[in-house]
């Protein structure tokens, strides 16, 4: 009786066991120091793909292989023996013979003074998938699939480390002017040309060789073993000869320019410094045409520091507006005796560098996009100053980069409200470059200008690809003739064919023109004869602080009353 009563208790605990094993969600089994399986739960069952008689009555030599057996039993003696809890990760078969992450944990127990091994385990497929997509996302770029900058500065510095001697290259590929190309056509057309343009530089690259985007529309190229400027000025024009070539994209083939910097680890340079080396390259090739590239040297990082260092001053010069001035150049009539308008022009007066040409910080500014600021600062002092003069036309210069802030339009008339500048005094200048890239959006702002009473001028006409239709469609009121033209007027047969051609398109189509550059009665002359209607240059006057201006205006408006 006693012992059926004990085989009863025992069989009650066993079934208690089960029942709060079939509790558990997550699989598990007890092994004995047999490395018999003594339970199992439904859980582990589906996880395995086989039923509980399987496990129950089939020794583990039967289904595991000898490496596995090996180490199987190796860890639950283990445990029997120190009595300390063992966690693993390992990856299984599932049922459906796809592989499972699983975590592992092993605890010696006893039941009815029998020690055993609980073993719990835990599914991690999910989460070990989810962290492998987290880091392929880390290190690659969503768009082309290409590995990105941080995948990039990985394997340059594992390269510098295992080869140091291997001086790779490191070439930063800019698409030129590609944000004309998603303003034109819309980003699904400028993401199908990236997509198109990485397919096409991983396809040139060597084996060893890898491939990044690292922006918008900047890609990186490594290659190892570039021993001089030679081997990496050859790997520039491949790189350029590759771009030539039309990509096919939604809106038609395209071909994209390209801009180029490049540098090669010297002994001793770590990543970093060579990222830095190329990335001094890349903004020196973008401040030429498309299709330039520039190599790395110690003359060159001296010329880009010293571009930087004047983007800080003139930003901290812009905020102070101390340093900064405006200079006005007259502009006469046709006989050279009355004032029909000023030119303002930025100046800027350094504590320590002396007076800085415009075309040395002009070009920072749009660079920077400074000259945002920079050109409503203009806007702001000149129509101050000429709301004294309505009868004179104040010219300003807008450079792409200004067409393009949104807004502009309302903030320019913004100023001249705040003065009290009716907007038909104000003359708006822009070059022909500016003009080629103008988007639907920028044209609806200058008509919206022209509307309120600005008039629009052509600067720099004839040195660029304007056509006849852009003249209409803006309904342009005035183009100036380059000074280059005027210069050239005396020596060049060219030059005076290319006047007399602006002078005749202006009468044909009724809009006015302006000479730049006159700087002898010579060239006024010539202008006059052929019916130029306006002048500047150092001729009539130099361009003029603000106090001197003030004084030439009223002086030439006192002449003209007497």
């Amino acid at each position: 009786m006693a012992q059926s009563e004990q085989g009863g208790a025992s069989a009650a605990r066993g079934s208690c066991l089960r029942a709060m094993l079939e509790a558990l969600p997550s699989p598990v089994f007890l092994v004995d120091r047999a490395d018999r399986m003594v339970e199992v739960n439904t859980a582990f069952c589906a996880l395995a793909g086989k039923d509980r008689a399987f496990w129950l009555n089939t020794p583990l030599h039967d289904y595991l292989s000898p490496l596995q057996l090996e180490r199987y039993t190796a860890e639950h003696a283990q445990v029997f023996a120190t009595g300390e809890d063992l966690e693993t990760e390992e990856t299984i078969d599932g049922y459906d013979g796809a592989p499972r992450h699983v975590v592992t944990r092993r605890r010696r127990i006893e039941l009815d003074g029998e020690p055993l091994v609980l073993t719990i385990l835990s599914d991690v497929t999910a989460l070990r998938e989810a962290e492998a997509r987290a880091r392929h996302l880390a290190f690659h770029d969503p768009l082309t699939g290409l590995g990105n900058r941080a995948a990039l500065n990985e394997q340059l510095a594992e390269r510098l480390a295992i080869r140091p001697a291997a001086q790779p290259a490191l070439l930063l590929i800019d698409l030129f002017q590609f944000k004309d190309i998603n303003d034109a056509f819309g980003e699904c057309v400028g993401d199908a040309l990236l997509r198109a343009f990485a397919y096409r530089l991983a396809g040139a690259a060597r084996g060893s060789d890898r491939v990044a985007r690292t922006g918008g529309d900047t890609f990186a190229l490594l290659i190892d073993d570039c021993a001089d400027a030679a081997a990496a000025e050859a790997a520039c024009r491949r790189v350029l000869a590759m771009g030539e070539a039309p990509l096919a994209g939604p809106a038609g083939a395209v071909t994209l320019g390209l801009s180029i910097g490049c540098a090669w680890a010297e002994p001793g340079v770590g990543a970093a410094e060579l990222h830095r080396r190329a990335e001094f390259a890349l903004y020196e090739a973008k401040q030429q045409p498309a299709n330039v590239f520039r190599l790395f040297d110690a003359a060159l990082a001296a010329e880009v520091q010293l571009r930087r260092t004047l983007e800080a001053e003139l930003r901290r010069a812009l905020a102070a507006g101390d340093q900064l001035d405006v200079h006005y150049q007259p502009v006469l009539d046709a006989g050279g005796h009355r004032v029909v308008g000023v030119e303002a022009l930025v100046r800027w007066n350094h504590p320590e560098r002396g007076m800085i040409p415009p075309a040395t910080f002009i070009p920072i500014a749009e660079a920077s996009g400074l000259i945002v600021p920079l050109g409503e600062w203009v806007l702001d002092r000149a129509a101050a100053m000429m709301v004294r003069f309505p009868e004179i036309a104040l010219a300003v210069n807008l450079s792409p980069i200004q067409l393009r802030s949104p807004g502009i339009d309302a903030r320019i008339l913004a100023i001249l409200a705040r003065y009290g500048m009716d907007p038909r005094q104000l003359q708006l200048e822009v070059t022909e470059s500016a003009m080629l890239a103008m988007d639907a959006g920028v044209e609806q702002g200058l008509l919206r200008l022209r509307e309120a009473g600005a008039q629009l001028v052509l600067d720099d006409f004839g040195t660029g690809y304007s056509s006849l239709s852009h003249l209409h469609k803006l309904a342009i009121d005035r183009v100036k003739i380059d000074q280059s033209f005027v210069r050239d007027l005396g020596s060049s047969q060219d030059a005076r064919a290319i006047i007399q051609a602006v002078l005749g398109i202006g009468q044909s189509l009724g809009i006015g023109v302006t000479a730049e550059g006159v700087e002898d009665e010579t060239q006024q002359l010539f202008l006059r004869a052929f019916g130029c209607h306006e002048f500047q240059g150092y001729l009539f006057s130099r361009p003029l602080p603000a106090a001197d201006a003030a004084a030439f205006l009223e002086a030439h408006r006192t002449r003209a009353a007497a």
